[in-house]
Formats: C-alpha cells, structure tokens, sequence
C-alpha cells in the first residue's frame, strides 16, 4: 500500500476563529440568527454528559487543558448565500461552556459570574466547513467520532490509584534521605 492511497480524512474547513469563553454565548447567537444554527441535529447522540462531566470538562478548560478545544460546524455556501449552519462535532462541550456561561453549573466551587476575569485564551477554536451535502457532513461525523472509546470511571480510578503508589513510594524515598 502507498500512502498516497489511503482515504483522505474531510478537511476541517477553511474558516477557523478563536472563541474566547466569554464570547461562546455571543457567537452561537449570532449563528442562530444568521445562520439558524442546528446545534442538535439528527445525528448527533443528543445530550450525554451528565453534570459531573460537564463540570470535569470545564474545570480541565479553565486548568489550561488544551486537547477538545476544537468545534466542528458546516455551513454549506459559508460567506456567500449560507444556507442552515450544522454543529457537526463538540455538542457536549458547547453545551456544557452555555451552560457555566449562563450559571448553571459551579466549577472549582465557583459560579461563571463569581469569576473576577477569565483569561482570553480559555476557550474553543470554532472551524466552519463548507461541504455542500448531508452525505458529506455525515460521513465528517463519522470520521470525526469512531474511534474514540471514553474513559470509564474504573479505568479513570485503577490510574489514579497508581498516582497514589507512586507518590507513597516518592514519599518513601523523601523520607529515607532526610
């Protein structure tokens, strides 16, 4: 097999803009309104996280986590005559900063509106594809969600108690040298 052969993953679009947390609200908006943004099309598995994910999310973005910053929308004819934009990919993120933004939920203890300033850098990096078939934008969604596998909470646990032996043995170690 040549490299050359292997199928091409779907550009993620030509359009791409940072969305600081402040601004998620603003910008969703104002893709409703020109845009009549679909957040939860048909294909998407609906709203999935519970509560306790949507906040772990959040506190991981408001930590400097950087991995899942990355929302995926198409607007067929994006900049020219748009027709309905689609979230393709990132639903329960977007769902769960909307929801921090509109103080719905605490993290770190701590309502949106508590917080004295959220750095700009705290946020999405929002791609706009122009694929111009529902074909296109469903195999996107397929090649943009099968392979992952999350996480469950047993796996999480069995790594968080190896940080546990370790840190008994660096303790051990501390104490042997003192």
């Amino acid at each position: 097999m040549k490299f050359k052969d292997i199928p091409k993953f779907t550009s993620r679009g030509s359009y791409r803009v940072n969305i600081d947390l402040s601004g998620i609200e603003c910008n969703i908006s104002r893709y409703t309104k020109r845009y009549d943004l679909l957040l939860n099309p048909d294909f998407q598995r609906g709203h999935v996280w519970t509560e306790e994910q949507q906040t772990k999310f959040l506190e991981f973005l408001l930590s400097g986590g950087y991995s899942g910053k990355d929302i995926y929308f198409n607007c067929p004819g994006w900049m020219e005559d748009s027709k309905q934009m689609v979230l393709i990919d990132g639903l329960q993120r977007v769902t769960a900063a909307l929801k921090f933004v509109d103080n719905k939920i605490h993290v770190y203890g701590a309502l949106y509106k508590e917080y004295n300033r959220i750095p700009d850098d705290v946020g999405f990096i929002f791609h706009i594809n122009n694929l111009s078939t529902r074909i296109e934008e469903l195999n996107w969604y397929i090649q943009l969600n099968e392979g992952g596998i999350v996480h469950s909470k047993t796996e999480i646990e069995r790594v968080r108690q190896l940080v546990v032996i370790e840190q008994e043995k660096e303790d051990v170690n501390s104490n042997s040298k003192s």
